[in-house]
């Protein structure tokens, strides 16, 4: 499950995704908001959401309906709690661009670590943005100086995309 991977920004591609989707401004926020708190391990239920998005909870009664019923949100009773689960909304919805593992591979073997969470936001960024070549490249180059940082990097691609 590509939405899982620690390098992917589930809130980000929902946003980036948002005209594919074809979500309401009331149904992005609900979902975003259930995504934030699965993420924070908090308890979910239409007061709580009522008191985080300000909607109304006859409102977000009628839009989680809407969003089971579209088949982008399962509900379902566990143990000690209902769960909201919005993983159908990345089974359904169109496949993460910047996939390739081997890309973050690469990179956390030269820094020799693993990346940070603003590494890998920056590292989606530039996959967006640049090709898989063109950001091996700017390793390359970089490792060739002995300045492997993100920062460096990105410079990198910036100057070679304003000299061309």
């Amino acid at each position: 499950m590509w939405w899982n991977r620690p390098y992917v920004n589930r809130r980000d591609w929902i946003l980036e995704n948002l005209k594919t989707l074809k979500l309401s401004a009331k149904q992005t926020v609900l979902l975003l908001m259930i995504d934030y708190m699965n993420g924070q391990n908090e308890t979910i239920d239409l007061n709580s959401l009522n008191v985080r998005t300000g909607l109304e909870v006859s409102e977000i009664d009628m839009i989680l309906h809407d969003l089971q019923r579209s088949k982008l949100l399962v509900v379902k009773p566990s143990k000690d709690r209902i769960v909201f689960s919005i993983d159908p909304l990345f089974e359904e919805g169109v496949r993460y661009e910047y996939m390739d593992e081997t890309i973050y591979e690469v990179f956390e073997s030269e820094l020799g670590r693993l990346l940070s969470q603003p590494e890998l936001e920056m590292l989606n960024t530039w996959l967006s943005k640049y090709t898989q070549d063109e950001i091996l490249d700017a390793l390359r180059s970089a490792i060739v100086v002995q300045k492997v940082s993100m920062k460096y990097i990105n410079a990198i691609l910036i100057n070679k995309r304003d000299a061309q």
